[in-house]
């Protein structure tokens, strides 16, 4: 420490102080401690805090100067492709500059377009969606009276952009829900989970169709499946009204017995008769064979 005897038995540069900020004892010369304001010209910290201090000086100036460059960045609007000013988007915490990818322009007459196509269809709004993942490209296919509202309600949740591709309006809800049902069992090999899909060729192709308006040729694509699901309900449906019923020469009987009373004809007769049918209606070439 610097004191009389010091400075009597050594020079000015050869005594130690210690630094005012870490508190370090240093010889006090030139090599430890910078110019500054004190009696002998030094400064009253170190080199080493000095460094430090002018890296936190540099960093903050830095900060201060990054700032205010983003405060008169501008930034592209996705929807409309303008150039404005930040102050034209609202702020919104899933991005890296804070805002909207949209303007404020955009999403409020994204808004009234919402509120007048509610107004305007009303019950048949239902439409089927396609929201994309900007980080795997997989498409969520679903159905709701909003797709707008419901692409926002699943941006909140996760950390990467997300897009809706196309909104295809099917009208009432049954009816968009029988196109989410037939899309799903379509692509029922590459669903992933939560009604997230792989993006196959096949379904690129019907979004693309939905895309350019298409809707026939989009049809298309659905009615193998479709019309697959409706002739096994038929089957099933044929299935079910002839379970419990026994048909002899054109009419119906609830049971043998009640066919056999009717008829005058013997249960084996009736049993022959409807195992002749039976094949015949397997093997139209056979011929039909009489009773008894």
């Amino acid at each position: 420490m610097r004191s009389v005897i010091q400075e009597e038995l050594f020079g000015a540069e050869q005594y130690t102080c210690l630094c005012s900020v870490c508190r370090g004892e240093f010889p006090r010369s030139l090599e430890f401690f910078p110019q500054g304001r004190c009696h002998d010209k030094l400064a009253s910290f170190c080199r080493k805090c000095a460094n430090v201090r002018a890296q936190v000086l540099q960093s903050v100036k830095e900060s201060e100067e990054l700032l205010s460059q983003l405060n008169l960045l501008d930034k592209k609007c996705e929807e409309c492709g303008s150039t404005k000013e930040l102050r034209e988007f609202y702020m919104s915490s899933h991005s890296p500059d804070g805002k909207t990818s949209c303007c404020k322009n955009c999403i409020d007459a994204k808004s009234v377009e919402r509120q007048m196509r509610q107004q305007r269809l009303g019950d048949l709004a239902w439409a089927v969606y396609f929201i994309q993942d900007s980080r795997n490209n997989k498409v969520k296919i679903g159905t709701c009276d909003d797709p707008f509202l419901t692409l926002t309600n699943l941006q909140k949740g996760s950390s990467e952009t997300l897009h809706l591709l196309v909104s295809h309006e099917a009208g009432q809800k049954d009816a968009a829900e029988n196109i989410e049902s037939t899309l799903h069992s379509l692509f029922q090999t590459h669903h992933t989970g939560n009604g997230w899909f792989e993006m196959v060729p096949s379904l690129e192709q019907y979004i693309s169709l939905l895309e350019q308006g298409d809707f026939e040729k989009a049809e298309i694509l659905l009615k193998p499946k479709m019309n697959s699901q409706d002739t096994v309900t038929e089957k099933n449906l044929r299935k079910d009204s002839t379970k419990e019923t026994i048909v002899v020469e054109g009419q119906k009987f609830p049971s043998l017995a009640a066919a056999a009373n009717a008829t005058g004809y013997t249960a084996e007769q009736l049993k022959k008769h409807l195992q002749t049918s039976e094949e015949v209606d397997t093997t139209p070439t056979s011929n039909r064979q009489k009773i008894g």
